[in-house]
């Protein structure tokens, strides 16, 4: 008769700590973080036959701010990123073998695309540089 009773007592603990931590966690994730991330950039639908021969920077460096339910989302999403080259540039780049895609034009597209939070800022760096050449 006292282990029952020792065994229910057992279980009202582990749920209380666990009830206790769901909510310790919930409450977490609604509070508002500016959180810094590294990710790999690679440009993707670049103009038929062309391809990239230099790029400046491989990765940007992003500053987001946001619940921290979107931010731990963001966290475990991968660490690299297409960006499609005709949504950045503009009509005379894309006719053009250099282009220079400043870093508002990525932040649009990951905000659009990627799904990032409102509240994104590329850190660095403050420009990218392409240079295309014929594919052969």
């Amino acid at each position: 008769m006292m282990k029952k009773h020792s065994i229910k007592h057992y279980r009202l603990i582990l749920a209380c700590l666990l009830l206790s931590t769901f909510s310790w966690f919930v409450v977490r994730m609604s509070k508002s973080y500016t959180q810094t991330y590294q990710f790999d950039i690679e440009f993707v639908n670049l103009p038929k036959g062309k391809m990239l021969s230099h790029q400046s920077d491989t990765t940007v460096i992003v500053e987001v701010n946001g619940k921290g339910i979107s931010l731990l989302s963001l966290g475990l999403k991968r660490k690299h990123v297409a960006v499609d080259y005709n949504f950045v540039t503009t009509p005379s780049q894309r006719k053009s073998a250099h282009a220079i895609i400043h870093t508002r034009q990525v932040k649009d597209y990951l905000i659009e695309y990627e799904k990032f939070p409102q509240g994104t800022i590329i850190v660095d760096p403050k420009r990218i540089t392409l240079d295309l050449k014929n594919d052969k």
